[in-house]
């Protein structure tokens, strides 16, 4: 992919409305993302998203599409309408910037979710419990990656095909080869952008962690915990992500 055809600026520029950012929870197309995700006794949840494109990226993307001047990257509406159609509640949905979004969503339960049409058989999320525990485990591979778009229907097939992640489509390339095509893409001060973007989780628990893969445990509060890896490690997905955690109730 060493230069951009006809093709793929159309994608761009058809898609560049939803966003760079579209509504991929991991931050798959985001340049730097989180999502800090809070868990209660009753197996409710609370997702909260924070999506940001950089400043290299962004010009790069609004000289592919025909977006107005100001005209924000991503459409908090249709992350909305997406989140509601799978169950969740929207709490709030807001582009501060041109090229931000903040999100907050309700889950009513989190163990419902997991054997939900499109995730269930996956082995993606699953909760259990037993005698005054509860736990959650989270597996990311290039195998079941695409089902955390089902999560938050509605992001934009036609840029995730321009842009082509191998943690979501079958393109068995490496870490290095997929930032070459992204260079030949985007140019190359974005994909230095790219080179220090980062995913981050935080997860806070109704009670203290017993037992974790994957994660830290913050000092000083044994009910939180973190997790963080580069943006391009989460677009490639070479080595599957696991996260698990088990805590008291």
């Amino acid at each position: 992919m060493s230069t951009m055809n006809p093709t793929v600026k159309s994608r761009i520029a058809a898609a560049a409305r939803l966003g760079m950012l579209g509504l991929s929870l991991l931050g798959f197309i985001s340049c730097s993302s989180s999502v800090d995700l809070a868990i209660r006794n009753d197996r409710s949840a609370t997702i909260s998203l924070s999506l940001d494109i950089p400043p290299a990226v962004e010009a790069k993307l609004r000289s592919l599409s025909s977006l107005e001047p100001g005209q924000a990257l991503v459409d908090p509406a249709a992350i909305r309408r997406g989140a509601e159609t799978r169950g969740l509640r929207t709490l709030s949905s807001t582009s501060p910037t041109p090229a931000s979004y903040r999100g907050s969503f309700s889950l009513p339960d989190i163990q419902a979710l997991s054997t939900s049409p499109g995730i269930a058989g996956t082995s993606l999320i699953a909760y259990a419990k037993g005698p005054g525990w509860a736990s959650v485990r989270l597996r990311i591979t290039r195998g079941n990656a695409s089902a955390l778009l089902s999560i938050f229907p509605g992001a934009d097939e036609e840029l995730l095909e321009a842009l082509q992640p191998p943690a979501l489509y079958d393109n068995p390339v490496t870490k290095a080869e997929y930032r070459s095509m992204l260079l030949a893409l985007l140019g190359k001060s974005s994909a230095e952008a790219l080179d220090g973007a980062r995913f981050s989780l935080s997860l806070a628990l109704p009670g203290p962690i017993l037992e974790s893969e994957g994660v830290t445990i913050r000092a000083g509060n044994a009910s939180l915990a973190w997790f963080s890896l580069p943006v391009l490690d989460a677009l490639t997905l070479e080595q599957a992500i696991e996260l698990y955690a088990r805590w008291q109730e």
